[in-house]
């Protein structure tokens, strides 16, 4: 039952980081979308392979039928995207509302990552690994944002602060909560 949450937490990941070149990139975010998950999911992908053959004793021959469609599918998503939005999906409405979008999909996709790269993982322990990667990431992320307002943009720092506590504020604090939930039972 593991495949149909890989392919998930692929596909959230393809999705956020389309909208994320989006939002930061606007020449070729398809190109660059697939040019940064491809490789990525590879590593993935190829973890993931590793972790069946020496944590649960899988023969590589499984694994590696089982790799097809966990790199595969999600890639082939990603490449789809890239052939309909060449030039990024058109993001109409307000960038906050994109940004809590990736957010909520970047650490969902992260939370199912972690269930299934962490052997045995709990539930609680995969969403307190979730929230401890995917915080410290977002608030990059944002930095990066607020960086890209402020020099490229030129907008006010003030301006662009603000921004950054309501991009960063939201998704950080369902991460934690939900982290904090698990722990409760």
């Amino acid at each position: 039952m593991r495949l149909p949450r890989f392919l998930l937490a692929g596909i959230l990941l393809a999705g956020t980081v389309l909208l994320l070149t989006e939002l930061f990139a606007h020449e070729a975010p398809g190109a660059v979308t697939f040019g940064v998950f491809a490789p990525l999911w590879l590593v993935l992908s190829v973890v993931n392979a590793g972790i069946g053959v020496f944590s649960a004793g899988y023969r590589p021959s499984e694994e590696a039928m089982a790799l097809l469609p966990v790199f595969g599918v999600p890639t082939a998503v990603a490449g789809a995207a890239w052939w309909a939005w060449p030039d990024g999906p058109s993001l109409g409405g307000i960038r906050l509302f994109w940004f809590l979008v990736a957010g909520v999909a970047l650490w969902a996709a992260i939370a199912l990552l972690a269930g299934l790269l962490i052997p045995h993982a709990s539930r609680e322990t995969a969403l307190r690994t979730a929230a401890a990667v995917f915080v410290p990431l977002w608030l990059a992320l944002q930095v990066v944002n607020l960086l890209v307002g402020v020099l490229v943009e030129h907008y006010p720092v003030a301006e662009e602060l603000l921004v950054l506590l309501l991009n960063f504020v939201l998704p950080a604090a369902a991460s934690v909560a939900a982290s904090r939930a698990a722990q409760r039972g």
